[in-house]
């Protein structure tokens, strides 16, 4: 297959030229590249290779709107496990729909190909930034912070991570702050679905992985705390918590406490390290509760003290060609001139193109015409050229259902993201409320045990008893409100959820419908093309013979 390097057009190897601009065609280097799946998401480079998937940058072929795509391999799409946990990753990231997380817009199947479309985001990974060194605590800690609210959303709906990192953490531009964004929820774990078992015992990365993983048992919400925990102590000090390398680094959890923080360096605030060390605790039980736990407690600790942080800024990403911040979008965030050159690519000026070459090739007859030439190849042309523009006429009829059909998916993806932010919101604000009455909870319990024990002293006088009593008491009052208040909460929140799940199926019903027309009338727009191309190609070579 060839490419233009243009339009990056796929045509066979024996072209030689891009029929649409005229651009001199490239052999490719990737047999994906340049094909374009579900009839409208072209690929037009390769981003990156993991161990179960290829993520590509596509361009849709009407829209002009960039993804990334991520294919898996295609030895394991033959595998009904990993097609399965790829998918899995869709739905996953399909329930969730947090600003913080990378949205996947579609998925499916295609000739054999199993694929995900995400949202292009432009960007290092926190990975790459770190590799310039620590950063100021605060910045760290507003990172954990987004980090925190996207974990918070994703255990509400059932969903853990397992595989939280800073290689799967992209950082983009927001109103001058760091945003970040995560992914890869490859091999995230929905609590309410059956297990799939193909083979593997443990899932995660070296060091991010909760002791009790290490251990054999299944990953919760605590693990990612975890890995959450080790994220931030891995930005705030620039190296991992324990003190080994490989493979140690899974059981060194196992075997020893973390070093402190503040043991290796001295900026770091107590109740920054405490926070810290409690995320990567030994035992899930000692971790915060919850994911909101953490986002609360890092407020308050930026709150406080944040301004008082005299850092040094942070290092500038890694040179990227990718990443080369030379505009930027409306919206204030970083535009590649990778991006920029490819949104630039005129779509709208193919029909013109097409209208060109008729004029052209008309002005050829007509000239071959004045000089007298009347032999059959000029009649073959002159036929030929109205079949093109009865095809060109064709084709924009053919275009104009497109567009429709691509005005319904557009408009059926945005209500999607609307209703499900509004409902995730919602259900983030009951969350989090139910979060700190837990909290409370926990506090009075705590509280009623030193009573108990305290009352137990047989020193006390008879008038401290009565007071330690009338106390408890008032606990328990407080207690039983807490508890239905508890109750309550957990009420809405699964009554919001249920709503969720139920627009959803109604949603990807009538989005996959939508989608299938669209597919349709894009896979008819490319045969009628593909005619026209043969058309004026075989009626140029006519009238020049």
């Amino acid at each position: 297959m060839k490419l233009c390097p243009r339009c990056n057009e796929p045509f066979a190897d024996e072209a030689g030229f891009c029929p649409f601009d005229g651009a001199a065609l490239a052999k490719s280097p990737d047999p994906c590249l340049g094909r374009t799946l579900a009839a409208r998401y072209r690929l037009v480079r390769r981003l990156g290779t993991g161990g179960m998937a290829v993520v590509y940058l596509a361009r849709h072929v009407m829209i002009e709107r960039l993804s990334a795509i991520k294919l898996l391999r295609q030895d394991l799409g033959m595998s009904p496990g990993h097609r399965e946990r790829f998918l899995r990753e869709a739905r996953a990231v399909n329930r969730i729909n947090h600003p913080n997380i990378v949205e996947i817009t579609d998925f499916g199947e295609d000739a054999g190909l199993t694929f995900l479309v995400m949202e292009f985001v432009e960007g290092p990974s926190l990975h790459e930034l770190l590799s310039g060194g620590r950063f100021a605590w605060a910045r760290a800690a507003r990172i954990t912070m987004q980090l925190a609210s996207a974990l918070g959303r994703a255990h509400e709906q059932g969903v853990v991570h397992r595989d939280l990192k800073p290689e799967n953490v992209l950082v983009t531009t927001r109103a001058g702050d760091d945003f970040v964004k995560l992914g890869d929820f490859g091999i995230a774990k929905i609590l309410d679905a059956p297990s799939i078992t193909i083979g593997e015992t443990r899932f995660g990365t070296p060091g991010y992985i909760a002791p009790e993983v290490v251990e054999g048992q299944a990953a919760t919400q605590a693990a990612d705390i975890y890995a959450l925990g080790v994220v931030l102590y891995n930005m705030v000090t620039g190296v991992m918590p324990f003190d080994a390398r490989g493979t140690e680094l899974l059981v060194a959890a196992l075997r020893e406490a973390p070093v402190k923080p503040s043991d290796r360096f001295g900026d770091v605030p107590a109740e920054l390290e405490e926070l810290m060390l409690r995320m990567i605790a030994r035992l899930p039980g000692d971790r915060p509760r919850d994911a909101f736990v953490v986002h609360d407690a890092l407020a308050d600790i930026v709150r406080r003290l944040g301004k008082t942080s005299k850092a040094p800024p942070p290092p500038p990403p890694p040179d990227a060609e990718e990443r080369t911040t030379s505009d930027a979008r409306a919206d204030g965030s970083p535009r590649s001139e990778l991006t920029a050159q490819l949104a630039a690519l005129p779509t709208a000026e193919i029909a013109a193109r097409w209208h060109g070459m008729i004029s052209e090739l008309g002005r050829q007859i007509d000239e071959a015409r004045a000089h007298g030439e009347s032999d059959p190849g000029v009649v073959r042309a002159t036929q030929l050229a109205g079949d093109a523009r009865g095809l060109i006429a064709s084709l924009e009829r053919a275009k104009a259902a497109v567009a429709e059909h691509q005005s319904r998916v557009d408009r059926l993806e945005a209500q999607g993201r609307a209703f499900r932010g509004m409902l995730g919101g919602a259900i983030d604000a009951l969350s989090r409320d139910r979060s700190r009455e837990l909290a409370h909870l926990d506090a009075i319990a705590s509280r009623r045990i030193r009573i108990t024990e305290h009352a137990s002293a047989s020193s006390l006088d008879p008038r401290a008893q009565e007071s330690l009593v009338w106390e408890r008491e008032a606990l328990q009052t407080e207690e039983r409100r807490a508890r239905a208040v508890v109750d309550d909460l957990g009420y809405q929140i699964e009554e919001l959820k249920q709503q969720l799940a139920r627009q959803n199926e109604q949603h990807d019903t009538e989005l996959a419908d939508a989608t299938g027309r669209l597919e349709g009338a894009l896979a008819a727009l490319r045969r009628m093309t593909g005619e026209l191309v043969r058309t004026i190609e075989e009626a140029a070579t006519a009238v020049v013979r």
